[in-house]
């Protein structure tokens, strides 16, 4: 009893690592956008992150160190590709273009409330019921959102860039638009996984082929957008010892990021969908930690207010939805 208590213990640990682990790629991605503009941000990661999965996932398959294996049907492969394009294509980008004008502090737990789509979507797209412990949730954060839409155009933007001369117009978006594009951003996470619930019905269970071909394809979808751009991918010209910073936020946000998704399957096997995914939603707060340590920035009482709320509703839901 003992031994099991403690691995059960580890495990939990494991799951404060992987919401850790959000929380810098979060702060990563931050620092990347002083130098690269969002979209060939959103691709240049995205390449990392799946080189990252086909290195871990792939070998633990191959191996049997996890219960994930190959497995795919067309139409598990159908709802992936359209998780992708709404995820990767719409909601990723828009989560680039808020995390650049917006602070760490306000982006991450406006993004954060994606449970709440997720659990309308179910209801929309699979039939789920809404738990009661949802719709209060809902209520909540929502008012935490509100909350922050009114109180954050009151705090200036701490985060200085980190070149001389990096456009001024996205550091001054409005506090709307940022609030906006965060709620995309949330939307779009909430899509992906009702798709991934599908995919998993049709294939008898979520797949490494799953994992992999999600993010593939968002690489394929963002490709002609990057590559046919006519503007420099770079918010200014950079020098050698910039250009070695920007490859080095680029690959340590996206190793992370596929370490992320890695860890966050692992967990759902070993301590359930609940209570990962319950940990996994104290990401933020990791991601506040990092854009004070790292960005300067500064959370006034009322946005701490107002993140508390808004965090305090996503846990309601998520416990509604998932339980």
């Amino acid at each position: 009893m003992d031994e099991i208590s403690t691995a059960f213990g580890v495990w939990v640990g494991v799951a404060f690592l992987a919401a850790a682990c959000w929380g810098a790629v979060v702060v990563l991605n931050k620092k990347v956008l002083d130098y690269v503009r969002p979209l060939p941000v959103n691709f240049l990661v995205l390449v990392v992150s799946v080189a990252s999965l086909v290195v871990v996932a792939v070998p633990l398959s191959l191996l049997h160190l996890w219960p994930l294996g190959f497995g795919m049907t067309w139409a598990a492969t159908g709802y992936v590709a359209a998780g992708s394009v709404v995820t990767w294509l719409l909601a990723f980008t828009a989560y680039y273009y808020a995390l650049r004008s917006g602070r760490v502090g306000v982006v991450g737990p406006l993004c954060s409330v994606d449970p709440l789509f997720t659990a309308v979507f179910a209801a929309l797209i699979v039939g789920t019921a809404v738990a009661g412990l949802t719709i209060a949730g809902l209520i909540v954060a929502l008012a935490g959102v509100a909350l922050i839409s009114r109180w954050m155009g009151d705090e200036p933007e701490p985060h200085a860039p980190a070149l001389e001369g990096a456009p001024g117009p996205a550091r001054a978006t409005s506090a709307g638009t940022v609030v906006a594009l965060s709620l995309i951003t949330a939307a779009g996470w909430g899509f992906s996984p009702v798709m991934i619930e599908l995919a998993e019905r049709s294939a008898g269970g979520v797949t490494t082929t799953m994992m992999v071909l999600g993010e593939a394809f968002g690489v394929v979808l963002l490709a002609p957008f990057v590559l046919a751009r006519r503007s420099s991918l770079f918010t200014v010209p950079l020098r050698g010892h910039q250009r070695h910073q920007v490859v080095a936020l680029v690959v340590g946000a996206g190793v992370l990021n596929g370490l992320f998704a890695v860890l966050f399957y692992v967990l759902i096997d070993r301590i359930g969908p609940v209570l990962t995914t319950l940990i996994v939603a104290t990401s933020p707060i990791f991601a506040i930690v990092g854009g004070m340590i790292f960005l300067r920035e500064r959370l006034g009482v009322r946005l701490a207010l107002a993140t508390v709320v808004t965090l305090a509703g996503v846990f309601l839901a998520t416990m509604g939805h998932v339980s």
